[in-house]
């Protein structure tokens, strides 16, 4: 039987895509796992995804790829 994380993994790394209205900034890799992150843009805003899960909003895109490389170290991904 699959686990819930397994499975909640499986449906985000087939069907990430970014909200309408947002255009990919960067894309990169985080973490010990090589977890992928995505910094977007929308308006003068940065977002930036982990693994699919949206972690805030920023106002650039140096600290939005900064805080999902903290967040990975934080967590222990």
């Amino acid at each position: 039987m699959m686990k819930f994380t397994e499975f909640r993994t499986s449906l985000s790394e087939a069907s990430f895509k970014l909200k309408p209205g947002e255009k990919q900034v960067k894309k990169f890799k985080v973490g010990k796992g090589k977890y992928d992150a995505v910094v977007s843009k929308k308006g003068s805003d940065f977002i930036a995804y982990v693994d699919g899960d949206m972690l805030d909003k920023f106002k650039s895109a140096k600290e939005a790829e900064k805080a999902a490389k903290d967040f990975t170290d934080l967590m222990g991904k």
